[in-house]
């Protein structure tokens, strides 16, 4: 059995900065071929619009007409042999924000947060809060940054003090203040993390998109080999994908939350670095990652309108994108998510176990919002 190779690269990559004002996007891409086609592929477009150096470099080929239409080329050749991960940087910042400040206090039960969506919640009400200038949520999230960047536990005794505000909103003044009553266990999270391989770019988005797209390319082949730009988040530290050289016996998925998810995939070999110059299908990537982000950030010109619904066809795997649906309080289920933020702000301030009785709790306002609903 022939390993299929699938060539990686990306566009927008800041690493562990995501609040960089110039690149709010991060795709990662990837294409399903081999050396010979991508070569001829590459070679023919090049010789066809002009294309200087030789090389498709993406970020140069959106920017003009020559070079978009170069892109739509590569759409019609390669459709479904194409997978991308797109996201959005703040939105990702306000998730690893769950991940790294609520999740720490009550992880024993994380389960249970996780399967009513209070992540979501929590996410997208920050991301909301951050795009609409509310009071003190740019304070919260340049303080978790520079704190996942440097890891300096002293911060925490002031954790997002400068985020205080006559103005802020109810659910910014309980955040807050819900982080400053556990500092403790964020602490002991946060020490936990080291300054080595995955803690040194723990807020980086490369290696969880790289992940996504090989196991859902192991959906389709039952061995892969990887051929990916040199990236340094992936040098560091390859230990999760090393895992999964030679894995053999059948894929393994996840139903978390209602959703079936590839988990595993087999690698022929270990991650290869190649040069972009040199590796055609890597050219052809790096193109793909730069259109999606160009369509992402709102480019309307005719090819940008034109790759939108191929995007969204091809570019839902592993993407960190924000949803209004998850904070809007007609929905029960947001409801919901809002009452437990209420309780936990108020175990944290009282001192109180954030687990005892947590799941009776929730089944209780579960219920209770079913026969009478919030009215808003």
């Amino acid at each position: 059995m022939t390993a299929q190779k699938i060539y990686f690269d990306e566009s927008g990559f800041t690493g562990n900065n995501l609040l960089h004002p110039d690149q709010n996007y991060f795709a990662y891409a990837s294409v399903a071929t081999d050396d010979t086609e991508a070569k001829a592929f590459v070679d023919s477009l090049v010789l066809k619009y002009g294309i200087q150096g030789g090389e498709l470099k993406g970020s140069k080929l959106v920017k003009f007409h020559k070079g978009r239409k170069a892109i739509d080329e590569i759409f019609d050749v390669f459709g479904d042999r194409l997978k991308v991960s797109i996201s959005d940087k703040k939105y990702a910042l306000a998730c690893k924000f769950h991940e790294y400040i609520f999740e720490p206090c009550y992880s024993e039960i994380n389960s249970l947060f996780y399967g009513v969506g209070f992540h979501r919640f929590i996410a997208n009400i920050l991301y909301v809060e951050f795009m609409a200038r509310g009071a003190g949520a740019d304070a919260i999230f340049a303080e978790f940054e520079e704190l996942m960047r440097t890891k300096d536990e002293s911060k925490l005794s002031t954790i997002f003090a400068s985020s205080s505000h006559p103005e802020n909103s109810p659910i910014i003044t309980q955040i807050r203040e819900f982080a400053q009553c556990r500092a403790d266990s964020i602490r002991d999270e946060i020490s936990s993390l080291g300054n080595i391989g995955v803690g040194k770019w723990i807020l980086d988005l490369t290696n969880t998109a790289l992940y996504a797209l090989l196991a859902n390319w192991g959906t389709q082949y039952t061995e892969i080999a990887a051929i990916c730009d040199p990236s340094k988040p992936l040098q560091q530290d390859q230990g999760i994908f090393e895992t999964m050289v030679g894995r053999t016996g059948g894929q393994m998925f996840s139903d978390l939350m209602g959703k079936r998810h590839p988990i595993t995939f087999n690698l022929a070999e270990p991650i290869k670095f190649a040069d972009s110059k040199t590796t055609h299908g890597i050219q052809i990537a790096d193109a793909v990652a730069a259109a999606s982000v160009h369509v992402f950030s709102g480019a309307t010109d005719e090819h940008a309108l034109r790759w939108r619904p191929l995007i969204g066809r091809i570019g839902h795997y592993g993407s960190i994108i924000p949803d209004r649906d998850e904070v809007n309080l007609k929905d029960r289920r947001v409801q919901r998510n809002a009452i437990i933020l209420l309780e936990l702000h108020s175990r944290a301030q009282e001192g109180r176990s954030l687990i005892d009785g947590m799941s009776e709790y929730i089944q209780v306002i579960s219920r209770r919002l079913v026969t009478h609903p919030l009215d808003v």
